[in-house]
């Protein structure tokens, strides 16, 4: 056997590696069509798994609706590689997490982690694992914006937002 292919590929693995390890990651600012599609895959995810009860006066109710709650939602303003960023607010029942999201080709925000799995080793976690400061400092200079959840929604709204949920599956 020759062993110089298996070490000409070993040192091209290495080199490419270290290359594209050692490139630093560009930024461009998040887009306002990406922040509506962000809220609408947190709402979608909260409607497709039924946590919409555990929103149940956790957030200001809306004077028009009392079963819609109106939450805080902060967006980092930098999007990396053109694909992810990061966004914070509170997906109950267990409270406010930070939380990766990857833009897709089509545009389609694909929100990472499942809810109930966020542990302090993931990119996605609750915030309760950070440092108070860290995390005032990061919801003063992040984008703020807010996002309504029904706690009673209507049967077209569930099924909307599930039949969103599963075109997300199926193409991530």
């Amino acid at each position: 056997m020759n062993i110089r292919v298996p070490l000409v590929l070993l040192i091209l693995v290495n080199v490419a590696t270290t290359l594209l390890a050692g490139r630093p990651q560009q930024k461009r600012p998040i887009r306002e069509t990406e922040i509506k599609a962000a809220i609408e895959a947190i709402q979608d995810e909260i409607y497709d798994l039924k946590l919409e009860k555990d929103f149940f006066s956790v957030g200001a109710t809306s004077k028009e609706n009392r079963d819609q709650e109106i939450l805080n939602v902060y967006f980092q303003p930098e999007v990396l590689d053109d694909s992810r960023s990061w966004v914070i607010y509170k997906l109950m029942p267990g409270g406010e997490v930070i939380r990766m999201y990857e833009i897709g080709r089509s545009a389609r925000i694909y929100l990472h982690g499942k809810p109930g799995e966020f542990n302090i080793t993931g990119p996605d976690y609750p915030t309760v694992f950070m440092d108070d400061d860290e995390l005032c400092k990061l919801k003063h200079d992040w984008i703020k914006r807010q996002f309504v959840v029904d706690t009673d929604p209507s049967a077209a709204l569930v099924a909307a937002a599930r039949a969103r949920q599963k075109e997300r599956r199926q193409a991530y």
